[in-house]
Protein backbone atom coordinates (compact mmCIF):
# COMPACT_ATOMS: atom_id res chain seq x y z
CA UNK A 1 0.00 0.00 0.00
CA UNK A 2 1.15 3.49 -0.86
CA UNK A 3 2.05 5.58 1.60
CA UNK A 4 -0.51 8.26 0.24
CA UNK A 5 -3.46 5.48 0.79
CA UNK A 6 -1.96 4.45 4.35
CA UNK A 7 -2.23 8.39 5.30
CA UNK A 8 -5.62 7.92 4.20
CA UNK A 9 -6.79 4.81 5.90
CA UNK A 10 -4.65 6.62 8.78
CA UNK A 11 -6.77 9.58 9.12
CA UNK A 12 -10.50 7.41 8.53
CA UNK A 13 -9.16 5.46 11.99
CA UNK A 14 -9.94 9.00 13.62
CA UNK A 15 -13.83 8.24 13.67
CA UNK A 16 -13.68 5.41 15.48
CA UNK A 17 -16.66 5.40 16.86
CA UNK A 18 -18.57 4.98 13.53
CA UNK A 19 -18.91 1.72 11.55
CA UNK A 20 -16.39 3.32 8.90
CA UNK A 21 -14.46 4.06 11.01
CA UNK A 22 -14.10 0.89 12.87
CA UNK A 23 -13.47 -1.10 9.61
CA UNK A 24 -10.76 1.82 8.31
CA UNK A 25 -9.04 0.54 11.88
CA UNK A 26 -8.96 -2.69 11.59
CA UNK A 27 -7.90 -2.62 7.73
CA UNK A 28 -4.86 0.35 8.74
CA UNK A 29 -3.84 -2.27 11.92
CA UNK A 30 -3.86 -5.06 9.56
CA UNK A 31 -1.82 -3.49 6.61
CA UNK A 32 1.20 -2.61 9.09
CA UNK A 33 1.76 -6.10 8.93
CA UNK A 34 3.69 -5.70 5.53
CA UNK A 35 6.23 -3.07 6.61
CA UNK A 36 6.73 -4.73 10.06
CA UNK A 37 7.71 -7.91 8.38
CA UNK A 38 10.28 -6.23 6.03
CA UNK A 39 11.93 -4.39 8.88
CA UNK A 40 12.46 -7.40 11.07
CA UNK A 41 13.54 -9.27 7.76
CA UNK A 42 16.30 -6.78 7.49
CA UNK A 43 17.46 -5.92 11.19
CA UNK A 44 17.06 -9.41 12.26
CA UNK A 45 20.73 -10.93 12.82
CA UNK A 46 19.55 -14.44 13.24
CA UNK A 47 17.47 -14.72 10.25
CA UNK A 48 20.91 -14.43 7.96
CA UNK A 49 22.44 -17.38 10.47
CA UNK A 50 20.12 -19.69 10.73
CA UNK A 51 18.02 -21.39 7.97
CA UNK A 52 14.55 -20.15 8.01
CA UNK A 53 11.71 -22.36 7.33
CA UNK A 54 8.20 -21.20 7.26
CA UNK A 55 5.71 -24.26 7.91
CA UNK A 56 3.11 -24.95 5.79
CA UNK A 57 -0.57 -25.65 7.75
CA UNK A 58 -0.19 -28.67 9.93
CA UNK A 59 3.38 -29.04 9.06
CA UNK A 60 5.58 -30.06 11.91
CA UNK A 61 8.96 -28.54 13.04
CA UNK A 62 10.84 -31.67 12.75
CA UNK A 63 14.50 -32.38 11.07
CA UNK A 64 16.74 -34.99 10.67
CA UNK A 65 20.01 -35.50 12.64
CA UNK A 66 23.80 -35.06 11.57
CA UNK A 67 24.90 -38.30 9.33
CA UNK A 68 27.20 -39.66 11.83
CA UNK A 69 25.83 -41.48 13.85
CA UNK A 70 24.92 -39.55 16.93
CA UNK A 71 25.15 -36.00 17.83
CA UNK A 72 24.57 -33.48 20.29
CA UNK A 73 21.85 -31.48 19.36
CA UNK A 74 20.42 -27.84 21.02
CA UNK A 75 17.30 -26.79 20.72
CA UNK A 76 15.50 -23.57 22.86
CA UNK A 77 12.33 -24.56 24.88
CA UNK A 78 11.08 -20.48 24.96
CA UNK A 79 12.15 -17.14 25.19
CA UNK A 80 14.07 -16.29 28.01
CA UNK A 81 14.70 -20.13 28.84
CA UNK A 82 18.55 -21.96 28.64
CA UNK A 83 18.84 -24.01 25.59
CA UNK A 84 18.35 -27.48 25.94
CA UNK A 85 20.72 -30.29 24.28
CA UNK A 86 20.12 -34.00 24.18
CA UNK A 87 21.76 -37.08 21.81
CA UNK A 88 19.30 -38.17 19.08
CA UNK A 89 19.63 -42.15 18.12
CA UNK A 90 20.48 -43.26 14.34
CA UNK A 91 17.97 -42.13 11.64
CA UNK A 92 15.81 -40.37 14.04
CA UNK A 93 14.50 -36.88 13.95
CA UNK A 94 14.79 -33.66 16.11
CA UNK A 95 11.04 -32.27 16.69
CA UNK A 96 12.01 -28.19 17.40
CA UNK A 97 9.62 -26.69 19.63
CA UNK A 98 8.02 -23.44 18.67
CA UNK A 99 7.27 -20.12 20.77
CA UNK A 100 5.33 -17.17 20.15
CA UNK A 101 7.27 -13.97 20.87
CA UNK A 102 4.67 -10.79 20.83
CA UNK A 103 4.54 -7.07 20.52
CA UNK A 104 2.50 -3.97 19.94
CA UNK A 105 2.07 -0.36 19.81
CA UNK A 106 -0.04 2.89 20.30
CA UNK A 107 -0.83 6.58 19.72
CA UNK A 108 -3.23 9.00 20.43
CA UNK A 109 -6.13 9.51 18.73
CA UNK A 110 -5.36 12.79 17.62
CA UNK A 111 -2.68 12.30 15.56
CA UNK A 112 -5.27 9.65 12.87
CA UNK A 113 -7.32 13.20 13.20
CA UNK A 114 -4.16 15.25 11.91
CA UNK A 115 -2.93 12.58 9.77
CA UNK A 116 0.25 11.94 11.17
CA UNK A 117 1.22 9.01 9.62
CA UNK A 118 4.25 8.76 10.64
CA UNK A 119 3.52 8.31 14.21
CA UNK A 120 2.12 4.85 14.19
CA UNK A 121 4.90 4.30 11.40
CA UNK A 122 7.14 5.03 14.48
CA UNK A 123 5.47 2.38 16.41
CA UNK A 124 5.39 -0.23 13.61
CA UNK A 125 9.39 0.44 13.36
CA UNK A 126 9.65 -0.37 16.94
CA UNK A 127 7.67 -3.50 17.60
CA UNK A 128 9.58 -4.97 14.33
CA UNK A 129 12.87 -3.88 16.31
CA UNK A 130 11.48 -5.50 19.76
CA UNK A 131 10.95 -8.77 17.38
CA UNK A 132 14.31 -8.64 15.80
CA UNK A 133 16.00 -8.20 19.17
CA UNK A 134 14.07 -11.46 21.09
CA UNK A 135 15.28 -13.43 18.08
CA UNK A 136 18.68 -12.20 19.01
CA UNK A 137 18.19 -13.25 22.12
CA UNK A 138 16.73 -16.42 21.31
CA UNK A 139 19.40 -17.17 18.56
CA UNK A 140 22.40 -16.78 20.87
CA UNK A 141 20.90 -18.49 23.86
CA UNK A 142 21.33 -21.64 20.87
CA UNK A 143 24.55 -20.65 19.55
CA UNK A 144 26.95 -19.75 22.70
CA UNK A 145 25.87 -23.12 24.78
CA UNK A 146 26.30 -24.83 21.20
CA UNK A 147 29.66 -23.76 20.67
CA UNK A 148 31.59 -23.87 24.17
CA UNK A 149 30.30 -27.65 25.08
CA UNK A 150 32.64 -30.64 24.64
CA UNK A 151 31.01 -33.93 23.11
CA UNK A 152 31.81 -37.06 25.06
CA UNK A 153 31.59 -39.50 22.56
CA UNK A 154 28.41 -42.27 22.28
CA UNK A 155 28.88 -45.73 20.83
CA UNK A 156 31.71 -45.59 17.99
CA UNK A 157 31.47 -41.63 17.88
CA UNK A 158 34.31 -40.45 19.69
CA UNK A 159 34.83 -37.54 22.04
CA UNK A 160 35.24 -33.86 21.08
CA UNK A 161 36.51 -31.30 22.62
CA UNK A 162 34.91 -28.12 22.54
CA UNK A 163 35.74 -25.46 19.98
CA UNK A 164 37.55 -23.04 21.59
CA UNK A 165 40.45 -21.19 20.77
CA UNK A 166 42.85 -18.85 22.32
CA UNK A 167 45.75 -17.14 21.89
CA UNK A 168 48.79 -18.14 24.57
CA UNK A 169 48.90 -14.55 26.94
CA UNK A 170 52.86 -14.85 26.17
CA UNK A 171 52.38 -15.24 22.83
CA UNK A 172 51.88 -12.61 19.63
CA UNK A 173 48.53 -11.72 19.24
CA UNK A 174 47.41 -11.83 22.46
CA UNK A 175 44.82 -9.44 23.90
CA UNK A 176 43.47 -7.97 21.01
CA UNK A 177 41.66 -9.44 17.89
CA UNK A 178 44.48 -10.79 16.09
CA UNK A 179 45.44 -12.10 12.56
CA UNK A 180 46.86 -15.20 14.86
CA UNK A 181 43.64 -15.66 16.60
CA UNK A 182 42.09 -15.94 13.51
CA UNK A 183 44.31 -18.39 11.79
CA UNK A 184 43.87 -20.66 14.76
CA UNK A 185 39.92 -20.85 14.34
CA UNK A 186 40.12 -21.15 9.89
CA UNK A 187 42.82 -24.09 10.86
CA UNK A 188 40.58 -25.74 13.58
CA UNK A 189 37.94 -25.48 11.18
CA UNK A 190 39.55 -27.55 8.29
CA UNK A 191 41.10 -29.99 11.13
CA UNK A 192 37.36 -31.22 10.80
CA UNK A 193 36.23 -31.16 7.37
CA UNK A 194 34.58 -27.35 7.57
CA UNK A 195 36.05 -23.69 6.68
CA UNK A 196 35.26 -20.49 8.56
CA UNK A 197 33.33 -18.34 6.39
CA UNK A 198 31.67 -15.73 8.40
CA UNK A 199 33.49 -14.04 12.20
CA UNK A 200 31.06 -12.20 14.33
CA UNK A 201 32.74 -9.47 16.23
CA UNK A 202 32.27 -6.59 18.93
CA UNK A 203 33.09 -3.13 18.22
CA UNK A 204 36.32 -3.21 19.75
CA UNK A 205 37.37 -6.27 17.98
CA UNK A 206 36.57 -3.92 14.83
CA UNK A 207 38.74 -1.03 15.96
CA UNK A 208 41.35 -4.00 16.61
CA UNK A 209 41.64 -4.34 13.46
CA UNK A 210 41.51 -0.90 11.73
CA UNK A 211 44.70 -1.04 13.73
CA UNK A 212 46.56 -3.59 12.05
CA UNK A 213 50.22 -2.55 10.82
CA UNK A 214 51.37 -3.60 7.29
CA UNK A 215 53.60 -6.02 9.90
CA UNK A 216 50.37 -8.27 10.47
CA UNK A 217 48.47 -8.21 7.09
CA UNK A 218 49.93 -6.99 3.61
CA UNK A 219 49.11 -3.31 2.14
CA UNK A 220 46.24 -4.39 -0.02
CA UNK A 221 44.64 -5.72 2.25
CA UNK A 222 45.19 -3.19 5.10
CA UNK A 223 43.96 -0.53 2.80
CA UNK A 224 40.67 -2.55 1.64
CA UNK A 225 40.27 -2.61 6.07
CA UNK A 226 40.39 1.08 6.12
CA UNK A 227 38.09 1.76 3.10
CA UNK A 228 35.70 -0.57 4.79
CA UNK A 229 35.68 0.75 8.48
CA UNK A 230 37.36 -2.41 9.90
CA UNK A 231 35.27 -4.60 8.05
CA UNK A 232 34.86 -6.69 4.44
CA UNK A 233 36.68 -9.48 4.70
CA UNK A 234 40.25 -11.66 5.45
CA UNK A 235 41.38 -14.77 3.86
CA UNK A 236 38.06 -15.16 2.67
CA UNK A 237 36.44 -15.00 6.00
CA UNK A 238 33.66 -12.21 6.48
CA UNK A 239 33.68 -9.97 9.14
CA UNK A 240 30.54 -9.15 11.18
CA UNK A 241 30.22 -5.98 13.76
CA UNK A 242 27.57 -7.02 16.68
CA UNK A 243 26.62 -4.33 19.03
CA UNK A 244 25.92 -7.10 22.13
CA UNK A 245 29.17 -8.35 21.88
CA UNK A 246 32.23 -8.07 23.28
CA UNK A 247 32.97 -6.91 27.18
CA UNK A 248 29.91 -4.19 27.39
CA UNK A 249 27.80 -6.40 24.99
CA UNK A 250 24.64 -8.06 26.58
CA UNK A 251 25.55 -11.66 24.80
CA UNK A 252 29.50 -11.45 26.54
CA UNK A 253 30.08 -14.57 28.63
CA UNK A 254 30.95 -12.85 31.83
CA UNK A 255 32.57 -13.73 35.41
CA UNK A 256 29.87 -15.81 38.03
CA UNK A 257 29.82 -12.00 39.56
CA UNK A 258 28.23 -10.01 36.72
CA UNK A 259 25.50 -8.26 37.43
CA UNK A 260 24.74 -7.59 34.01
CA UNK A 261 24.27 -9.60 30.58
CA UNK A 262 22.55 -13.17 29.72
CA UNK A 263 25.21 -15.19 30.05
CA UNK A 264 27.59 -15.76 33.06
CA UNK A 265 30.22 -18.66 34.27
CA UNK A 266 29.34 -20.56 37.75
CA UNK A 267 30.98 -19.99 40.85
CA UNK A 268 34.21 -22.28 39.40
CA UNK A 269 34.06 -20.03 36.28
CA UNK A 270 33.01 -22.40 33.83
CA UNK A 271 30.46 -22.17 30.87
CA UNK A 272 29.92 -25.62 30.05
CA UNK A 273 33.49 -26.74 28.73
CA UNK A 274 34.88 -23.02 28.74
CA UNK A 275 37.11 -21.96 31.58
CA UNK A 276 37.28 -17.98 32.33
CA UNK A 277 41.17 -17.44 33.81
CA UNK A 278 40.17 -14.08 33.49
CA UNK A 279 36.65 -12.99 33.43
CA UNK A 280 35.11 -10.04 32.48
CA UNK A 281 32.84 -8.94 35.45
CA UNK A 282 29.93 -6.38 34.32
CA UNK A 283 28.01 -3.93 37.17
CA UNK A 284 24.16 -4.08 36.97
CA UNK A 285 24.28 -0.82 34.71
CA UNK A 286 26.33 -2.53 31.81
CA UNK A 287 29.36 -0.81 32.90
CA UNK A 288 32.45 -3.62 33.27
CA UNK A 289 33.66 -3.82 36.96
CA UNK A 290 36.52 -5.97 35.96
CA UNK A 291 38.19 -6.09 32.40
CA UNK A 292 38.86 -9.48 30.86
CA UNK A 293 37.94 -12.06 28.19
CA UNK A 294 35.71 -11.52 25.41
CA UNK A 295 34.59 -13.56 23.05
CA UNK A 296 34.07 -13.72 18.42
CA UNK A 297 31.89 -16.11 17.40
CA UNK A 298 33.03 -18.06 14.12
CA UNK A 299 30.23 -19.89 11.15
CA UNK A 300 30.58 -22.30 8.43
CA UNK A 301 27.73 -20.74 6.80
CA UNK A 302 28.89 -22.59 3.01
CA UNK A 303 26.18 -25.19 3.78
CA UNK A 304 24.05 -23.82 6.80
CA UNK A 305 21.33 -26.94 7.66
CA UNK A 306 22.75 -26.64 11.76
CA UNK A 307 21.26 -24.22 12.92
CA UNK A 308 17.52 -24.18 12.10
CA UNK A 309 14.43 -21.73 12.77
CA UNK A 310 11.08 -22.75 11.83
CA UNK A 311 8.36 -20.28 11.39
CA UNK A 312 5.08 -21.72 12.14
CA UNK A 313 2.94 -18.20 11.97
CA UNK A 314 4.94 -14.90 10.82
CA UNK A 315 4.04 -11.67 12.99
CA UNK A 316 0.31 -10.44 12.07
CA UNK A 317 -0.60 -7.07 12.93
CA UNK A 318 -4.38 -6.55 14.68
CA UNK A 319 -6.59 -3.63 15.81
CA UNK A 320 -6.80 -3.43 19.94
CA UNK A 321 -10.24 -2.42 20.95
CA UNK A 322 -8.94 -2.56 24.31
CA UNK A 323 -7.15 0.93 23.68
CA UNK A 324 -10.19 2.99 22.92
CA UNK A 325 -10.94 3.79 26.92
CA UNK A 326 -7.91 5.37 26.95
CA UNK A 327 -8.13 7.46 24.41
CA UNK A 328 -5.81 5.49 22.46
CA UNK A 329 -5.47 3.17 18.90
CA UNK A 330 -3.06 0.94 18.12
CA UNK A 331 -2.45 -2.51 17.01
CA UNK A 332 -0.75 -5.99 18.60
CA UNK A 333 0.39 -9.22 17.38
CA UNK A 334 2.69 -12.02 17.58
CA UNK A 335 4.74 -14.67 15.47
CA UNK A 336 5.25 -18.47 16.62
CA UNK A 337 9.06 -19.91 16.18
CA UNK A 338 11.40 -22.06 16.93
CA UNK A 339 15.29 -22.16 17.17
CA UNK A 340 17.75 -25.11 17.22
CA UNK A 341 21.10 -26.20 16.29
CA UNK A 342 21.12 -29.73 14.72
CA UNK A 343 25.29 -29.74 14.50
CA UNK A 344 27.50 -27.89 16.70
CA UNK A 345 30.64 -28.70 14.48
CA UNK A 346 29.67 -25.33 12.32
CA UNK A 347 30.73 -23.07 15.13
CA UNK A 348 33.69 -22.29 16.82
CA UNK A 349 34.62 -19.27 19.67
CA UNK A 350 37.58 -17.42 20.22
CA UNK A 351 38.54 -16.17 22.85
CA UNK A 352 39.86 -12.41 23.37
CA UNK A 353 41.74 -11.48 27.29
CA UNK A 354 41.29 -7.95 27.31
CA UNK A 355 42.99 -7.54 30.83
CA UNK A 356 46.50 -8.22 29.17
Amino acid sequence: MERKEMQELFKATAAISTPEGLAAYKAFAAALTTPILQAIELESIMRQLFSVERLGPGAQAVYPVAEDFEIPVWILPGLGYVAQNFIEGIGEEVNVPTFTIDAAGDWKLTYARDSRIDIPSRAAAKAAKALAEFEEECGWRVILPSATSAFSGKGLLGSRPAPIYEINPASTGAGYLSKELINRMIVGFQRIGRKLTDLYVSPEDAADIREWTDTDIDPVTRREIFQASGMGSIWNVTLHVIQHLGATGLYNINGYDSEYGKFKADSSEMYNAYQLDNPNVTAADGTVSTLGETQIIGFDLSVNDSLVMPIRKEYEAYEDPTLLRSQKAGFFGWEEIGFACLDPRMLSIGVIDRSL
